[in-house]
C-alpha cells in the first residue's frame, strides 16, 4: 500500500481551503486536505505497524503549535499543476520534521531528495491561476500515517491509518 505522513487540515482551514477552491476542476475533496510530512511510498502491513508505534514515540517529544500559510499560489512553480496554500518552514515544523525523517531513517526509508515545501494541494486546476497572499492557520497538532488509493481514476483517497497526537 502507498503510504505518507501528513497533518490533517481540519476545522476553520478546511472550510476556507473549501472557498479558495470553490469552482475549480479537480478540486481537492475536504476529507483529503492535508499537510504533506514524508512520502513514504510502498508498505507492508507490518511496515505500518512499525511506523505507527515511531510515529507514536515521536508525537510525544513536539508539542502543538502553530503554522500560518501566507500565499495560495500555483504550486510547486509559476506554471502549476496545483494550486496550493505555502508556508515558510517554522522553526518548529522544521524540528518535527527532522524528527520523523530520524524515525523513518531507522525504519529503513530513504529520505525524499526534494527539498520540503509546506504546502496544502487545494485543487489541479488546469490552468494558471493568480497568487493571494493572506494568513491562513493550521494548527500543528497531530501526525497521521495515511493510505493513499486510487479508486475513482485520478481521484486519490487518502485513508488514515494511524493517528497521533502531539504532546502539549
Amino acid at each position: 500500500m502507498r503510504c505518507f505522513v501528513g497533518v490533517p487540515v481540519t476545522g476553520p482551514l478546511a472550510r476556507e481551503c473549501k472557498e479558495l477552491a470553490l469552482g475549480l476542476p479537480r478540486a481537492t475533496p475536504r476529507p483529503n486536505l492535508h499537510l504533506t510530512l514524508a512520502f513514504l511510498g510502498q508498505c507492508t502491513p507490518a511496515g505500518v505497524a512499525r511506523l505507527s508505534a515511531e510515529l507514536r514515540s515521536l508525537a510525544d517529544r513536539f508539542a502543538a503549535f502553530d503554522l500560518t500559510f501566507d500565499r495560495c499560489e500555483p504550486f510547486p512553480a509559476e506554471q502549476g499543476p496545483f494550486l496550493a496554500l505555502t508556508a515558510t518552514c517554522s522553526e518548529a515544523l522544521s524540528a518535527l520534521h527532522e524528527g520523523l525523517w530520524e524515525c523513518l531513517g531507522r525504519q529503513g526509508i530513504d529520505r525524499e531528495q526534494r527539498a520540503f515545501r509546506p504546502h496544502i494541494t487545494l485543487a489541479k486546476p488546469g490552468l494558471a491561476l493568480a497568487t493571494q497572499t493572506g494568513a491562513w492557520q493550521l494548527t500543528v497538532d497531530q501526525l497521521c500515517l495515511y493510505q493513499s488509493e486510487l479508486i475513482q481514476g485520478e481521484v486519490p483517497t487518502y485513508r488514515p491509518l494511524s493517528q497521533h497526537p502531539l504532546a502539549g
